[in-house]
């Protein structure tokens, strides 16, 4: 295979790709707003393949949040606890599946959460600022506890009301054994439990959700540490026949009976959960618990209507910008230009379906850094153009003038990529958000602009003068 044919083959399957990668983006941007809140709804895999959007194009949640020091242990740096929380918070959000998150530290106790495409702040905010405290409680089933918890239920009182006054029913209270409390479930109903937790979450090594075989319901399967699945077997076997609480954030999410003692370390929980229930329990398990409760001090939604207006702005702009410099490179260089101009097409098509492939987020900042692509592209072609018009000025024939116009600008152009190339790397490496979109697309459009000034653009000239299309010009 000549070296022609190999760069036709390669540019071919870089066209076919990005035709292929750019696709589903071009179709959704089609669809109506309806069409696509039901593909959302429903997840369409169409979602996996569009090029996503960030925060400032596509609208979402910005919420700034202070972690409460005053629940800190003494012995805890309140710094220490802003980097566990925020550690902590982007396995929540990496795990909840939400692109690229933006989550940084802001002062001394400030942590500031960007989510993208989230537009319900209060899945968000309970995602993020659960502490999810889990405990296994054993179930008091004494005939005073059921006969508090008839008294309760005859009363029409539930026993949320009960826990935040109990001074207020002390009919109830004279009814309760020591060393018991009532606990509300799910369901609003009412368990009587032992004051001490026989087992916490703290030796939970998994959680994940499951689905019951019979009928689908899903319910979230639990895995202890060694000494968790140690305690957890001996809690099992003493209390064999018992009923055991799992309580998570004081709310009783069910009491399964001890048939026999488990000696693996490994249960479930039950309640009637929903899909999204179970994810989201078994995200906030496996996550851990926060070091101290965090509070939200400031929510910032930017709307939809915001970023479709930048889209149609940007995109206009950008239309605009590509064409002007399309016809000055046409009006310019002549057929020089319209060759440089098909590379220029080729290069920005191929940034965009590399962006979808990869499913890396477009924001406000990666177009500019599209813009300083295509300008750096153009860059190339005009250093290129320039050195083959001095080269045919000398004298050489079109052939001989192409091949040594190309041989010695490629250096410079390699050199000028490169240096910025390496900038972008540390712009991504250490910088956060919208300065990752700018890196982003900065470097793939680099590598791309790299290929298609100085492959593709050579190889169309090697094709038309193969093919006696051209044999002498003019620039």
């Amino acid at each position: 295979m000549g070296k022609i044919n190999f760069k036709l083959w390669v540019t071919a399957v870089l066209l076919v790709f990005s035709v292929w990668a750019l696709y589903p983006s071009v179709k959704w941007s089609q669809m109506s707003a309806e069409k696509k809140e039901t593909a959302e709804k429903e997840k369409d895999t169409i979602l996996n393949r569009v090029i996503r959007l960030g925060l400032d194009l596509k609208g979402g949640t910005h919420l700034l949040l202070e972690v409460d020091s005053s629940k800190l242990d003494e012995n805890v740096k309140v710094s220490d606890a802003i980097d566990r929380a925020i550690e902590i918070i982007r396995n929540r959000i990496d795990e909840f599946g939400v692109a690229e998150p933006m989550i940084a530290r802001q002062g001394d106790k400030w942590i500031v959460v960007q989510l993208p495409g989230i537009k319900d702040p209060k899945a968000a905010k309970e995602l993020l600022g659960k502490t999810a405290l889990l405990e296994f409680r054993i179930v008091d089933n004494s005939k005073e506890a059921g006969q508090a918890l008839a008294l309760l239920s005859d009363k029409g009182i539930t026993p949320k009301e009960y826990r935040a006054n109990p001074s207020k029913y002390n009919d109830i209270t004279k009814l309760l054994p020591a060393g018991s409390s009532i606990y509300e479930s799910k369901d609003a109903s009412g368990y009587y439990v032992l004051d001490k937790a026989v087992l916490t979450g703290a030796s939970l090594v998994n959680a994940k959700v499951e689905l019951n075989g019979q009928f689908g319901m899903p319910h979230v399967s639990i895995e202890f540490n060694k000494d968790g699945a140690k305690t957890f077997a001996d809690v099992t076997g003493k209390y064999r026949e018992r009923n055991l609480a799992i309580v998570l954030d004081d709310v009783v999410q069910s009491a399964p009976r001890i048939n026999s003692r488990i000696p693996d370390g490994k249960a479930i929980i039950e309640g009637n959960f929903t899909a999204d229930d179970a994810k989201l329990l078994a995200t906030v398990l496996r996550a851990g618990a926060l070091p101290a409760p965090v509070k939200v001090i400031e929510e910032r939604t930017v709307g939809p209507s915001l970023g479709n207006d930048s889209i149609q702005k940007g995109f206009m702009a950008a239309i605009v910008g590509v064409l002007a410099v399309l016809l000055f490179m046409i009006v310019y260089y002549r057929t020089s230009g319209v060759i440089a101009s098909i590379a220029l097409v080729i290069n920005l098509v191929a940034l965009m379906a590399f962006m979808a492939y990869f499913q890396f987020t477009l924001t406000l900042p990666g177009v500019a850094g599209i813009a300083l692509t295509l300008a750096m592209a153009v860059d190339a072609n005009v250093l290129i153009l320039e050195r083959i018009r001095e080269e045919l000025s000398s004298g050489k024939t079109s052939r001989v003038a192409v091949d040594a116009g190309y041989q010695k600008v490629f250096w410079t152009i390699f050199d000028a990529n490169l240096t910025t190339l390496i900038a972008a790397v540390f712009l991504f490496q250490f910088g956060t958000g919208p300065i990752k979109g700018f890196a982003v697309t900065l470097s793939i459009g680099l590598i791309i602009s790299m290929f298609t000034a100085i492959v593709v653009t050579k190889l169309i000239y090697e094709f038309l003068f193969k093919e006696n299309l051209i044999v002498k010009f003019k620039i």
